[in-house]
């Protein structure tokens, strides 16, 4: 499956520095692009190369929009502009960068860094605008609702319950309402209606200071990522902690020097790899592996996917056709050494089309067309 996640945020928070540290990583940007297909980093495909040797390895990939600049003010009326939500409208998430360290002084002090503010300020224009076209949208419908169409009626009490939940100063997501009725209001592209990352874009030497607790804290980073965390518990959103520069210098050097300069900080993974990762956990979505003579390759599917639906990201003929899956837990795979000895251990199973995919899984689908 396709994932999409717009990056967004206040001007000067490093939004756009953070893309274009992902850009450098990615497969499908040039110039100035808006949109990169950026791979995810998985040890695992290393691992399974080593021991099916393939002509060739794909990683699974994000798109990340660099989604157009929002301002204070922008959400009244409804008015953050058609080229943002032409944007919005087409990604899965949102990941709202909040700028964590102090700026250099530009001319009236150093500015500092206010990510609780940042966050208001910005989730207050994203409801004024979805509030705004959810009233737009209700003149139309309450009309043909009072002529007895159905569809309207059940399309007014749905913006009825998004409306009473943005009053309130809520997202539109913590209305709950279903997957059939969000589809059904896609083309309004509400923006707190999607799955919201927060990502914390802190300076080089706080990120080393959140990966070593005994390290001291002058900037008193630990208590504000705290307070990121607790906020994004109450949106029911996942944080990443991230710091755009030091990504941007990462992209340049080749993957052993940069794991060398990681571990010189201290810190464990990229952050790309824990915004990616946060992301996952968003939106509910896992990883399953194949692995043969032509390729080893990472497949995204949600969770609670069975075995048909993740054959068919595949290929629908795949899915079409099922007959079973033959399934090997990564982790089982690697302590057997190799397929066949895992068979031999009983580590493989066959399973038919009830079963709901895990993590990790390396699958092979018997299917007939």
């Amino acid at each position: 499956m396709n994932v999409s996640v717009g990056i967004v945020g206040l001007p000067n928070v490093g939004k756009s520095a953070l893309f274009s540290a992902l850009t450098r990583r990615s497969t499908s940007a040039g110039g100035r692009a808006t949109t990169a297909t950026v791979p995810v980093p998985d040890e695992r495909l290393d691992v399974l190369a080593e021991m099916y040797k393939p002509k060739r390895i794909v990683p699974a990939g994000v798109q990340f929009v660099d989604v157009a600049g929002l301002i204070k003010g922008g959400g009244q009326e409804g008015g953050l502009g058609g080229q943002f939500l032409g944007q919005l409208q087409a990604v899965n998430a949102l990941a709202i960068v909040l700028r964590c360290y102090t700026r250099p002084d530009i001319g009236f002090g150093p500015e500092p860094a206010e990510p609780l503010a940042d966050l208001e300020t910005l989730l207050l224009e994203l409801q004024l605008s979805d509030l705004s076209r959810i009233d737009k949208r209700l003149e139309r419908t309450a009309k043909a609702a009072r002529g007895r169409d159905a569809q309207a009626q059940r399309e007014e009490k749905t913006l009825l319950m998004l409306r009473e939940v943005l009053d309130a100063g809520r997202s539109a997501r913590s209305a709950g309402i279903s997957e059939t009725e969000a589809q059904s209001l896609k083309d309004l592209a509400l923006s707190t209606l999607k799955p919201m990352i927060f990502v914390a874009n802190v300076a080089e030497q706080d990120l080393a200071v959140l990966y070593n607790p005994e390290s001291p804290d002058p900037n008193n980073i630990r208590p504000m990522i705290a307070h990121i965390e607790e906020a994004a518990r109450a949106h029911d959103a996942q944080v990443a902690v991230v710091c755009a520069q030091l990504e941007a210098e990462l992209a340049e050097l080749d993957e052993e020097d940069a794991r060398e300069y990681l571990g010189s900080l201290g810190v464990t993974g990229t952050g790309l790899s824990r915004f990616i990762a946060a992301a996952y956990r968003e939106l509910d979505l896992l990883t399953f592996l194949t692995a043969g003579d032509p390729e080893v390759r990472a497949w995204t599917v949600r969770e609670g996917a069975r075995a048909p639906e993740a054959a068919g990201t595949i290929h629908s003929d795949i899915e079409r056709g099922f007959i079973r899956a033959e399934v090997t837990p990564y982790d089982r795979l690697v302590e057997a050494g190799n397929p066949a000895r895992a068979k031999e251990l009983g580590y493989t199973r066959l399973e038919g089309k009830d079963y709901v995919m895990q993590e990790g899984d390396v699958v092979y689908f018997r299917f007939s067309v």
